[in-house]
Parts: structure tokens; C-alpha cells; sequence
């Protein structure tokens, strides 16, 4: 049997962003396919559901017990995203794995709740000098990014998106990332250079290591990418994962399924 990448590589990598673009799933499609997965080797590699706040009150009076980070996007109120993670905290059954703001005045309300919190920071120079902020808070608090493009912003260059995984291990920052993370490698779509997952994996490695950032972000070869991947350690996979700590995704089996086909799980 061929060698595999150590699973820690893997486990729990990506969020359940069902509901969220371009999925958009409803609620209650988002809440039957995590109960399809319960039990299968893929819900390994699922973390909590993201909801936006205005989802909140119908996720709970659902009766699965539902993992739930709330997610408040740059123009969504930090007071209702503090409010609706708050009800999760307060609710029976379901548990709140987590809160994300964008890093907006007063996004460190959020704090109070002693929960993980990402704060999302733009792409670039302007997210560059917001992550000190952020690093200044004591407590879970992680840097995220988007990459993938919405209609105000483009999906970030290679550049910028290896220049904040490099300064998030120089700094001790761990992060996530959210959008156009659908597939293992590089590609275009519908127009668009989009990353792929594997490659950031292999790009914070280079990070801890001293290697060359941009390039696993740009590589479009699987056997390669595979390959370095399977060379790592069950030591390397929790350092590059202590970073690197999950990314947002609105159809989970997209990635899981290309693990698959690659032969890497």
C-alpha cells in the first residue's frame, strides 16, 4: 500500500460554509448534509458550521446538535454578531465553536465571549498593518483572509497572499483562509486563478522553513504537491496545522473528494 501524508495534514481543515456564496445552501440542506456525513470518513475532515448571525435563531431551534461559529462579515454590526454567538453559548445542545469579525472598530467586543475568534483583514499592505492589532490580544485570536473574490474585491495575488502566510509564521500568527479554496491545486475558474488548498499547505511549510512561499501557491502539478506532502512528518503536519488552521468552504465534499482522487487520504 502506498504511503499516505500523516491525516493530522487534513483533519478538521475545512469549515462548513454551506450557506454562505456560491453554495447557498439553505439552512436546512446545510444541517442535512452535515447529518448525512455524521459517521463517514469525511466528517473527519469537516469543522463547525459557519452561520451568520441572521441564521442563528432557526439553527437552534433545530434538534441536531449543531457546532456553530458565527461569522460577521465586514458590513454585518460586531454588537449582532456578539449577540447571536451569545445565544449559541446559551443554548441546549448546540455548542458555539467560535466567533469571526473583520477587523473593523470595535470587532475586539468579541472577545468577551472566551471563544476562538478569527478576525479577517484585507488583502495586501492594509491587512499587513492590521495584523499587530490583532496579535496584541491576548487570548485564541487568529489573522484570516479571503481568497476568493467577491464583487468588491479580486481574488488576492500570489504575492499578497504568501506575504501574509509568511508574515503570520513570522509572527507566531496563527490564520484561516476563506473562499475559492474548493479544489487541492491551482487553476482557473470561471476566469479566475484560484488557489488550492494543498498549496497553502505547502506554502506555510516553506514558511516554517525558510523556502520559497510563492511558489507552492502558484504550483499546478498534484504528483508534486502530493509528493512533498507525503514526505512530511506527523511533526511537520502539526506545525504547518498550528498555523494553518482551517479554511471556510461552501461544499466540503469538493475538497475531500479531490483528497480522495489524488490518492492522498
Amino acid at each position: 500500500m502506498a504511503s499516505l501524508p500523516p491525516r493530522a495534514l487534513f483533519t478538521q481543515l475545512i469549515d462548513d460554509a454551506a450557506v454562505f456564496p456560491p453554495g447557498n445552501y439553505s439552512l436546512s440542506q446545510a444541517i442535512e448534509r452535515r447529518s448525512a456525513r455524521r459517521g463517514t470518513p469525511a466528517a473527519d475532515f469537516v469543522g463547525p458550521l459557519l452561520l451568520p448571525p441572521r441564521l442563528v435563531d432557526d439553527a437552534l431551534a433545530d434538534h441536531s446538535a449543531l457546532v456553530i461559529t458565527v461569522v460577521g462579515r465586514p458590513d454585518t454590526p460586531v454588537e449582532d454578531t456578539v449577540a447571536a454567538a451569545e445565544r449559541v453559548a446559551g443554548s441546549t445542545g448546540h455548542s458555539l465553536a467560535g466567533v469571526e469579525v473583520a477587523a473593523v472598530p470595535g470587532w475586539d467586543q468579541v472577545l468577551e465571549l472566551a471563544v476562538p475568534v478569527a478576525v479577517e483583514v484585507p488583502a495586501g499592505a492594509a491587512g499587513l498593518a492590521s495584523l499587530p492589532d490583532i496579535e496584541q490580544h491576548d487570548g485564541q485570536v487568529i489573522a484570516k483572509l479571503r481568497t476568493g473574490s467577491t464583487p468588491a474585491t479580486p481574488v488576492p495575488a500570489t504575492s499578497e497572499l504568501a506575504a501574509f502566510i509568511a508574515e503570520c509564521v513570522r509572527t507566531g500568527m496563527p490564520f484561516k483562509l476563506t473562499g475559492g479554496l474548493h479544489h487541492a491545486i491551482a487553476h482557473a475558474a470561471d476566469g479566475e486563478d484560484q488557489f488550492g488548498f494543498l498549496g497553502v499547505l505547502l506554502a506555510t511549510h516553506a514558511a516554517l522553513t525558510g523556502g520559497d512561499v510563492s511558489a507552492p501557491l502558484d504550483g499546478r502539478d498534484a504528483d508534486a504537491a502530493s509528493a512533498s506532502l507525503t514526505a512530511m512528518t506527523e511533526t511537520d503536519a502539526g506545525s504547518v496545522r498550528n498555523f494553518f488552521t482551517s479554511f471556510g468552504c461552501c461544499d466540503v465534499l469538493d475538497p475531500v473528494h479531490d483528497l480522495s482522487a489524488l490518492g492522498l487520504i
